[in-house]
C-alpha cells in the first residue's frame, strides 16, 4: 500500500531540509580550523633585550616576527587578563607580518566548550604624534567562514572594551600614552621615534636620556684610560671589564 504525500507536504519537507543544510553548512565551515596546532611559538622575552639595546643606541632595529610571537606567548596570561571584559579570550595569539603595515592574525578562542579558530587581516599603523596604534580590520574569518567585520567586532566587544581601547566602525585604536607618559618613561627620558610594521617584523626606534649618559661615559673613559671604546653601553662595559682585568694582570707580572 502506497501513501501519497500531498504536494504541499513535499514542498514543506524540501524547505525544512534546505534550511537544515543552510544552517549546518556554515556551522561546519565555522568549526573547521585548518590552522589548529600549526603555530607553536616558544615563550621568550628576547624581544625586551633587543628593544633595550636599541633604546641605548638610539638606532633603528627590527624586532622579528619570532621575537614578537615569543613575547606574546610568554605573556599570554597577562593578555587574557587584559581582555577579560570582552567575549574575546584567546587560547593563543599568533601574528604574521606579511608586508608593510599588513598583519594577519590567528587566534583560537573558547566558544561554548569548543575551540573556534579566528583569523583576521588588518592594516596596523603607529602614530607617534597621537601616541596610539590604529588597527584597520579588513577581513575576519571564523574557521573557513568569512563574516562581516562589524559583526565580529560587535560580538567580540559585546561586554565592553578593555582600558585604553576604543573603536570606530571597523577600526580599533589602542592608546599608548599611559605607557609613553608614565613616570618610568619620564625618568628615562624615553621617546618613541618610530614603530612600523614591515615584512617579517617591526621596525623600531626610540630615544632615551640613558643614551646621552652612555655617550658621556664613553668620552670620559676614553680620556681617563687613553683608549678608544666602540659599540653601545653594554659593549663599553664589557670592554672596560676586559681592559681592567688585563691591566691588573700586567701589574702583577711587572
Amino acid at each position: 500500500m502506497t501513501i501519497s504525500i500531498p504536494r504541499k507536504g513535499l514542498i514543506a519537507l524540501g524547505i525544512v531540509l534546505l534550511l537544515g543544510l543552510l544552517v549546518a553548512l556554515p556551522y561546519r565551515m565555522m568549526m573547521t580550523d585548518d590552522l589548529a596546532g600549526k603555530y607553536r611559538p616558544v615563550p621568550s622575552e628576547e624581544l625586551l633585550q633587543n628593544a633595550a639595546a636599541a633604546v641605548l643606541t638610539g638606532k633603528q632595529t627590527t624586532l622579528s616576527q619570532n621575537e614578537i610571537n615569543g613575547f606574546i606567548a610568554f605573556h599570554l596570561e597577562d593578555i587574557r587578563g587584559y581582555l577579560s571584559e570582552t567575549d574575546f579570550i584567546p587560547n593563543q595569539i599568533y601574528l604574521d607580518f606579511k608586508d608593510e603595515n599588513s598583519v594577519a592574525s590567528y587566534t583560537p578562542i573558547a566558544w561554548h566548550g569548543k575551540s573556534l579558530g579566528v583569523t583576521a587581516e588588518s592594516r596596523v599603523l603607529f602614530s607617534s604624534e597621537k601616541k596610539r596604534v590604529e588597527i584597520q580590520i579588513e577581513k575576519v574569518k571564523l574557521g573557513r567562514l568569512t563574516v562581516p567585520t562589524g559583526f565580529a567586532l560587535n560580538h567580540a566587544f559585546r561586554k565592553g572594551m578593555p582600558a585604553g581601547v576604543t573603536r570606530e566602525e571597523n577600526v580599533v585604536f589602542v592608546d599608548l600614552s599611559p605607557y609613553l607618559k608614565s613616570e618610568q618613561a619620564k625618568q628615562a627620558g624615553f621617546e618613541l621615534v618610530q614603530a612600523q610594521v614591515q615584512k617579517g617584523g617591526l621596525a623600531f626606534q626610540a630615544k632615551s636620556s640613558i643614551q646621552e649618559y652612555g655617550s658621556q661615559l664613553k668620552q670620559q673613559l676614553e680620556q681617563w684610560l687613553d683608549k678608544n671604546f666602540t659599540g653601545d653601553l653594554t659593549d663599553i662595559m664589557d670592554q672596560l671589564q676586559g681592559y681592567l682585568k688585563k691591566s691588573s694582570l700586567d701589574r702583577k707580572t711587572a
